[in-house]
């Protein structure tokens, strides 16, 4: 017997027959899904459930299954979007048996999906990419979202921002085809048996891609929409200077910024980066800060900025003095001992527990020492490396809540004093304890890292505004020809890379800025088009005219909305872009190609009437005949 279950909408429907393992999912404009539900198992094999019975329940219909020796439930339900396009809805239960320890739950599976284009969303900053058919062995890792163009219409894959178990969407895109797509809710090997339920998963089909993540974004905000601060122009350490910077380079940028006719208007906080600590772990100044910190705090505000101070607050050096003397507070390996599951450019460190409450108080009273010097932004690193360790104090605390739990101290002390935001931040901490949050990977200035990193800008362009300011990091101009100095490639820092029997040099040979003008203006056009937050991070002392002038402008744009990357599910470098600002509108257009060619968008298709316009950088009048 074959149950149809018909959701609000005629042409979104479910069907399966009893005793069989495939379900198939119908919506507007798609072709059918065939699909199917299964478990993970501890040895990472994957078994479908067979559909024993289905009923309807009011509104729902309700399938119970078995396989791996455990009885599981499928409701599924349809479901209405924010923009009233109608899809289905499908949460997975059930009980795994003591013998077939169950590691996963995957309420949908499908074998093959033809497609042209995929959009895969990361769990923190990055990990956004477009990726077109024909595609060779792709892997496909997403969270929260995933989308997918057929033909005129787009697929959207998705599940809440806000997840106790973090989920993945996983496939490989092979030609032209999704193949072995699934949506699983992980367990760890203690909680693999019991009772179980997986994430719900929601799908959508829209010709209209950009309003089906829109509305999902809508929906993730629990008590309504919230107002993101502002963005404000700043100018941060870390490109330049990385571990090097020094409190006198410091003061030497702010000090030029305040000098400077256009910047001094437009440049409002000045943000010391990673290299000004003792240790990750040990928040205290070091010797290239000999004044110490709130002496630079105070400096920075006479100058008439708003100091920001970066920081790793789950972040512990083995020889931080927590390491040392405080390990109850670091979350453990299987070992049950401290463990270091933190590395990043060959630096390892512990993580802390933030379910231990002696940890708690600690970071709440070390932002609170640092907001009472002067401190009003913080810019807070390596979050999600935190949800990381195998064991935590309280095992009651689901692992998708322990970023939150480490920022919730933070923000208790730092609450209508300072501003908050989360780099290397896990998304599924929700965006009550952030003010702003990185979209893209590290940028550095070469063309190589713009391309690596749009996608994320790209992606993430309906978080602009709505859940929090958007940080598309670092917006340079230093390179082949902005810039007029000496030591431009002289920092090498992949050299930590090189083992003693590295045969091949390229990698210790790694430099971080080798753009020329046209790459500087579409980093600096793709920061501004982002409508985010604009921070600057060249020796602003070392530029030329020409390197002053492009970031001068960028600071002195007047900002916009989150700028739409309209050909998001068509490309994998979104190159048209348009942007609300006021009443007028800001347009970018991106040759990705290393060849010359004639780019055009028009703007009538786009619901934009206009006739003239200006060249941003030159500020020259550029005539429009219905395209731009």
């Amino acid at each position: 017997m074959t149950l149809v279950f018909d959701s609000i909408d005629s042409r979104v429907r479910f069907s399966v027959r009893k005793g069989g393992k495939r379900f198939r999912i119908e919506l507007p404009g798609l072709a059918p899904i065939a699909a199917s539900s299964q478990v993970v198992l501890a040895d990472g094999s994957r078994e479908d459930i067979i559909w024993i019975q289905a009923k309807q329940v009011k509104n729902d219909l309700v399938l119970q299954g078995a396989a791996a020796e455990g009885h599981w439930t499928l409701r599924t339900s349809g479901e209405t979007n924010a923009n009233g396009v109608h899809g289905l809805r499908l949460e997975m239960t059930g009980t795994a048996k003591q013998r077939q320890p169950v590691m996963g739950l995957v309420p949908l599976a499908v074998e093959r999906l033809t497609v042209d284009h995929v959009v895969q969303h990361g769990r923190s900053a990055g990990g956004c990419r477009g990726i077109s058919a024909p595609a060779a062995d792709v892997d496909v890792k997403s969270h929260c979202m995933v989308m997918a163009r057929i033909g005129g219409s787009v697929l959207q894959i998705t599940q809440p921002l806000r997840q106790d178990n973090p989920s993945q969407i996983t496939a490989v895109f092979k030609g032209s085809a999704l193949r072995h797509l699934a949506v699983t809710t992980p367990y760890m090997l203690d909680d693999g048996v019991g009772s179980l339920s997986s994430e719900p998963v929601s799908l959508f089909a829209s010709a209209d891609g950009h309003g089906l993540m829109e509305a999902w974004a809508d929906a993730q905000m629990q008590g309504g929409p919230r107002q993101a601060p502002p963005p404000v122009a700043g100018w941060n350490s870390w490109d330049y200077y990385r571990w090097t910077v020094t409190e006198d380079a410091v003061l030497r940028n702010a000090e030029f910024i305040a000098s400077d006719p256009v910047l001094s208007r437009h440049v409002k906080r000045i943000i010391i980066d990673d290299g000004w600590q003792y240790a990750y772990g040990e928040w205290d100044a070091n010797p290239n800060f000999p004044h110490g910190m709130e002496w630079i705090a105070s400096r920075i505000s006479k100058l008439g900025f708003e100091p920001g101070l970066w920081m790793a607050p789950g972040i512990v050096e083995p020889h931080a003095k927590i390491a040392q003397w405080d390990y109850e507070m670091l979350a453990c390996g299987m070992s049950g001992l401290p463990c270091l599951c933190f590395n990043c450019m060959e630096r390892q460190g512990f993580v802390l527990d933030p379910t231990v409450p002696k940890t708690r108080q600690w970071l709440h009273d070390l932002f609170s020492r640092y907001a009472d010097m002067g401190f009003k932004y913080f810019k807070l690193d390596f979050l999600l490396p935190v949800a990381r360790a195998p064991l935590y104090d309280d095992p009651s605390v689901p692992r998708g809540q322990i970023v939150k739990m480490l920022l919730e101290p933070a923000r208790q002390a730092l609450y209508g004093r300072a501003l908050i935001m989360g780099c290397g931040y896990d998304f599924h901490a929700g965006m009550d304890n952030v003010d702003e949050v990185r979209t893209s990977s590290d940028i550095h200035a070469r063309w190589d890292s713009i391309c690596e990193n749009v996608g994320s800008i790209a992606a993430r362009w309906w978080a602009q505004g709505r859940w929090w300011g958007n940080d598309p990091d670092f917006a340079l101009a230093r390179g082949t020809e902005p810039s007029d100095d000496p030591d431009l490639q002289r920092l090498k820092p992949c050299l930590v890379y090189v083992k003693p029997k590295t045969a091949n040099a390229s990698i210790g040979e790694y430099v971080l800025a080798t753009m020329n003008r046209a790459e500087a203006r579409t980093l600096l056009a793709l920061v501004v088009i982002s409508g985010g937050a604009v921070n600057l991070s060249d020796d602003l002392t070392k530029l030329n005219e020409e390197g002053l002038d492009l970031v001068r402008r960028t600071v002195a744009a007047p900002r916009g909305e989150a700028g739409v990357p309209l050909d998001l599910f068509y490309s994998a470098l979104p190159a048209q872009w348009i942007q609300r600002v006021g009443e007028g509108r800001r347009v970018l257009l991106v040759n990705w190609s290393d060849e010359p060619r004639d780019l055009s968008l028009d703007l009538s298709s786009a619901g934009i009437d206009a006739r003239s316009g200006n060249d941003f950088w030159t500020g020259a009048s550029v005539n429009i005949r219905g395209k731009v």
